[in-house]
C-alpha cells in the first residue's frame, strides 16, 4: 500500500532537478540487454482523479514521468515494458523508447483480459509472457501499488490492531509518542483505504500475500524494487532472497509520488546492478529529503548475504527470546503509526535483546554485509528516527494467534525461529 498527501504531487513534480552532466563515479553495466519490468498495479484510488485535489493520477504522473527520462534506443536490445492497470485503463504491457530522433515511442504489446491484477496469478502471467517473449539473461522489476510489508492479506486494516482481541477495544488515541494520528499525508491513513500485502484492487478487494508474489515471479531478477509502502522488512527481502540478486524498498511508507521515474531509469540500464541500485536509492531519498515533504527511508540489500543475518539472528534469538515478553516496544525505534504495532527497526531490536558480546559483533556485521546502502530523513511524519539499521521486524508482543501462526511459515522465521514452536 502506497501513501499520499493529496498535494504532493503538484508540489514534488515541481521540484529537484537532478544534473546529468557529471561523469558517474559507477562502473557500467556490461550485461547483455537488459530488461526493465515496470507493474503498476493501479486499480484502485492510486488513478482516481477524483481523490486527488489537482486532478493528479499518481499512476500516470509516474508513467509521463518515465517517458520525459531515459528510455532505451529502438534497436539497442535494452527494453523498458511497464505493465499499466488503472481504474480507467484495461490492463495492458507497453514497451516504452525512442527512435532515432530521440522521441518517446509507446507500443502497446499486449492486452491482459483479467479484472484485478492484484493477484499473484496476474503477476505470474505479465512475467511469464515477458519471459518468453523477452528472453535475456538480465531482468530486473519494479513493483508498484499498495502495499502493508510482510502483513497477511487484508491484516493491516482488519486485524486487531496491538493484540487487541477486539478491534474496538482498541485506542483512538496515542498510546505514546508513537501513535499519532495527525494529518493523513499518507494512503494508509486515509478513510476508506484498504490496505494489502501488495497491490488491492478496487472491485474485487484482492491482494497479493508476499509468500504467492515471491512464487510467482518465474525468472531470476537482477534486482527487485518495490515502490510501495512498509515493503524495507527483513521478512520481506529474505522471502524474496531467492528471486533476486538485490532488493530495494522502505522500511517506512512510502509518499504517493513515488519514486522519481525521469532519473532512476537510466541509471538501471547503464550501471553495474549493485552500482544502479544505490544510484536509484539515493535519487528517491533527496527527491523527498530535499523537497517541501521531507520524509523518506531507503536501503539497499544484497540478498546473497541474507543467510549470514539469518544465522547471527538466530543465534540471539535462541540465547534471548525469553526477554521479548518484557521488553519496552516504545524504547524501541519504530516504522509505523496509527498503533500498528508491527514494524520495529531490525538492529535496534537486537540491541534492546542485550545479547552477548560476541553474537552483538556477528550481527553487526551481518547486517553491515547484507545491507549496502541506506538513508533516512531525521523524521517520517508524525515519529523521529533515530536508530536506522536499514531494515524493519516484527516483534512478538502483544502477542497475536493468528498474526503469530502465518509469521511462523515465513521464510525468515523458519531460518530464525524469532517465534519458536
Amino acid at each position: 500500500m502506497r501513501n499520499f498527501f493529496i498535494f504532493m504531487a503538484a508540489v514534488l513534480s515541481s521540484l529537484l532537478v537532478f544534473s546529468c552532466e557529471e561523469e558517474s563515479p559507477y562502473p557500467p553495466y556490461k550485461g547483455s540487454g537488459r530488461v526493465v519490468v515496470v507493474y503498476i498495479s493501479a486499480n484502485n484510488n492510486l488513478s482516481n482523479y477524483d481523490d486527488a485535489e489537482f486532478g493528479v493520477s499518481y499512476a500516470d504522473t509516474n508513467y509521463v514521468a518515465m517517458l520525459e527520462g531515459y528510455l532505451p534506443a529502438q534497436g539497442s536490445g535494452e527494453r523498458l515494458l511497464v505493465f499499466f492497470h488503472t481504474v480507467d485503463d484495461s490492463p495492458r504491457l507497453v514497451e516504452l523508447s525512442r527512435d532515432r530522433k530521440g522521441n518517446p515511442v509507446e507500443t502497446v504489446v499486449r492486452t491482459f483480459d483479467v479484472e484485478s491484477s492484484s493477484t499473484a496469478e496476474c503477476v505470474g502471467s505479465v512475467l511469464s509472457y515477458v519471459k518468453e517473449s523477452y528472453p535475456s539473461d538480465n531482468y530486473g522489476l519494479i513493483l508498484w501499488s499498495h502495499s502493508t510489508g510482510w502483513l497477511p492479506e487484508g491484516y493491516y486494516e482488519n486485524g486487531a490492531p496491538s493484540g487487541y482481541a477486539n478491534p474496538a477495544d482498541a485506542p483512538t488515541s496515542p498510546m505514546n509518542h508513537m501513535d499519532v494520528y495527525g494529518n493523513a499525508i499518507v494512503k494508509m491513513a486515509g478513510p476508506g483505504i484498504s490496505p494489502s500485502s501488495f497491490g488491492n484492487d478496487k472491485y474485487t478487494g484482492e491482494e497479493i500475500d508476499i509468500i504467492d508474489l515471491a512464487a510467482a515471479i518465474p525468472m531470476h531478477l537482477d534486482f527487485l524494487i518495490f515502490d510501495s509502502c512498509l515493503m524495507g522488512c527483513v521478512e520481506v527481502a529474505y522471502q524474496f532472497r531467492g528471486v533476486t540478486d538485490y532488493f530495494l524498498a522502505s522500511p517506512t511508507e512510502v509518499l504517493a509520488n513515488g519514486f522519481p521515474y525521469t532519473h532512476i531509469m537510466e541509471p538501471l540500464f547503464k550501471y553495474s546492478t549493485e552500482s544502479a541500485l544505490k544510484e536509484v536509492a539515493d535519487l528517491y531519498f533527496h527527491y523527498y529529503a530535499d523537497s517541501n515533504a521531507p520524509y523518506a527511508t531507503v536501503s539497499v540489500v544484497d540478498c546473497s548475504r541474507l543467510d549470514g543475518l539469518a544465522s547471527a539472528c538466530r543465534a540471539i534469538y535462541e540465547e534471548n527470546r525469553y526477554k521479548v515478553p518484557d521488553l519496552d516496544l516504545g524504547a524501541i525505534q519504530p516504522y509505523f503509526r496509527m498503533n500498528k504495532h508491527w514494524f520495529y527497526d531490525l538492529g535496534d531490536f537486537v540491541e534492546n535483546l542485550e545479547p552477548s558480546a560476541t553474537l552483538m559483533a556477528d550481527f553487526r556485521s551481518a547486517m553491515d554485509r547484507a545491507v549496502i546502502f541506506k538513508e533516512n530523513t531525521e523524521r517520517f511524519i508524525s515519529f523521529e528516527i533515530t536508530d536506522f539499521s536499514g531494515l524493519s521486524t516484527y516483534i512478538q508482543k502483544p502477542e497475536e494467534p493468528y498474526l503469530d501462526e502465518y509469521y511462523r511459515g515465513l521464510d525468515w522465521n523458519i531460518a530464525t525461529r524469532m517465534i519458536a514452536e
